[in-house]
């Protein structure tokens, strides 16, 4: 067979190179050790505008200072956009449909009630989350006596409606605005899927933090747990979905220009801080302390580890348009 074609158009190159023995450390316990693989990879830390490595909460309040309710998109990517947005106590938005894709909204600040076709009413504060399914009529509007704070995601192909019962939405440039008509479905909450989940609601009860939602183009998954040995607030630790850190994980040499941590082909994996203090090491970027409310983004292709730092209880929201798997490097330090 011609050399050509060994090396013909393929995205990823499945031959096994070691043994499983050379390189890799054994993996947990109960379970074998990764078997090694070779990869295609793209350069790490390329970002699509406006994406950063790392969004600082408190530059984007002092970028929108004096503005009660703004929207900003913060995430994008071929395959999730995401906004951090601001809304006044009594801002009302109104019902509208993702016609074939669902849409996550992550709380970060005040109080905001959602009403979701099909579903008991939802308050969603500080750590919720509310997965809106396809075909699912929903609205929103802010209550309690604060400015709301949230991240809405969506994959990049939503197409959304509104209700002819409703006024007419207002026009986008480029497209005109028509009366359209369909049946449709609510879609179901099955598996890991809740419409509301709340991460300080889980950790008071030690319950599983783990993935809450998983759709086509949106999964999300909350990981976290406690870095320091003598955690005042560590009434979780140790018990399933809650990890364990050593204190001296940051420790290790770092060389953000080497091979370290792992990556994910063909996929951004992107992260909001809900809870504590979460360092992430990114390829060709640098090393990032980032706190409640900030974001971290790592395209694909891109080397990276996150490790918790805490005092207390550290925790991110892991977000990628589906299940991911990590692909660990060989031989290059953390």
């Amino acid at each position: 067979m011609k050399k050509s074609l060994l090396l013909g158009a393929v995205s990823l190159l499945v031959a096994a190179a070691f043994p499983a023995s050379q390189g890799l450390a054994q993996g947990p316990a109960g379970r074998p050790p990764p078997q090694q693989w070779w990869a295609y990879k793209e350069k790490g830390g390329v970002y699509t505008a406006p994406t950063k490595p790392y969004l600082k909460l408190s530059d984007l309040l002092a970028a929108h200072s004096g503005q009660n309710n703004w929207s900003q998109l913060v995430i994008n990517n071929p395959q999730q956009q995401a906004t951090y947005n601001s809304a006044a106590p009594g801002t009302k938005f109104g019902s509208r449909m993702n016609v074939d894709t669902n849409a996550m909204f992550a709380v970060v600040r005040g109080e905001i009630h959602f009403t979701v076709e099909g579903q008991p009413p939802v308050t969603a504060t500080r750590g919720s989350i509310v997965n809106i399914m396809n075909g699912t009529i929903h609205s929103w509007e802010i209550a309690g006596n604060q400015n709301a704070l949230w991240v809405e995601i969506h994959p990049t192909d939503t197409h959304t409606v509104y209700p002819a019962s409703e006024p007419s939405p207002a026009p986008v440039s480029g497209q005109t605005v028509v009366k359209v008509a369909f049946n449709h479905t609510p879609g179901a909450y099955t598996g890991t899927n809740q419409v509301h989940w709340n991460l300080f609601d889980a950790v008071a009860a030690c319950q599983p933090i783990g993935a809450h939602v998983d759709e086509a183009g949106l999964y999300a998954a909350a990981l976290g747990g406690y870095a320091q040995p003598n955690d005042a607030d560590a009434a979780c630790k140790g018990k399933p979905g809650y990890a364990s850190q050593a204190a001296n994980a940051l420790a290790t040499p770092f060389d953000p220009k080497g091979t370290f941590g792992h990556m994910h082909g063909g996929k951004m994996e992107w992260w909001l801080i809900q809870s504590g203090i979460v360092v992430g090491r990114i390829e060709n970027e640098g090393e990032f302390h980032a706190h409640e409310g900030d974001i971290m983004a790592a395209p694909q292709g891109t080397w990276h580890t996150m490790n918790l730092e805490g005092p207390g209880f550290s925790e991110r929201l892991a977000i990628v348009p589906f299940v991911f798997n990590n692909e660990n490097s060989i031989g290059g330090g953390d």
